[in-house]
């Protein structure tokens, strides 16, 4: 019995590990190509950016496959994304979008709702992919509310973000 778990778990973490090699690489800071976007206020990255999309991204992806989005504009708010998991992420004041995510062949797939503090929801799904030459970001998403919305984001990538004194929020150097 004990030689059929420790077999099990073996091939799970070596399936797990096989998935997560497999993921592409999205990180690295991403810059929103407005003319090659369409955008639509109601159809962002909520918990970003109080509507629309963030001009920039900052996207983690450490090795066990959880992806960290960040914007310039709401530097204490992040979106995670756990393949396999579910989320929470606050979003407003006192609301919060769950979402559960997934790998669909290289398009990382996010699905939940978005619940305002006043008790409204609105459903929520994101698809991130990357070009095959890793410098383009695009983002679909779609919201589900009194109106359906969609917004298309592209995004490409940066190399070089600037002195840290030009960001939104601009570092301070010590004396």
């Amino acid at each position: 019995m004990t030689r059929t778990i420790a077999s099990t778990v073996g091939v799970l973490a070596f399936a797990t590990a096989a998935l997560v090699g497999q993921a592409p690489d999205l990180s690295g800071t991403w810059k929103l190509d407005p003319a090659s976007s369409q955008m639509v206020a109601t159809a962002g990255f909520t918990g970003l950016i109080s509507a629309g999309a963030p001009s920039m991204l900052h996207i983690t992806q450490p090795a066990n496959g959880t992806l960290v989005v960040e914007s310039q504009i709401n530097e204490a708010h992040v979106r995670i994304y756990k393949p396999g998991a579910q989320t929470s992420t606050p979003a407003g004041q006192g609301g919060a979008v769950t979402m559960t995510t997934k790998w669909e062949g290289r398009v990382l797939v996010s699905e939940g709702a978005l619940k305002a503090p006043n008790g409204d929801v609105t459903t929520v799904r994101e698809a991130l992919s990357i070009s095959a030459d890793g410098n383009v970001l695009t983002v679909q998403i779609a919201t589900t509310a009194a109106v359906p919305a969609a917004s298309g984001l592209v995004y490409r990538k940066v190399t070089n973000v600037g002195p840290c004194e030009s960001w939104p929020t601009p570092c301070k150097r010590a004396p």
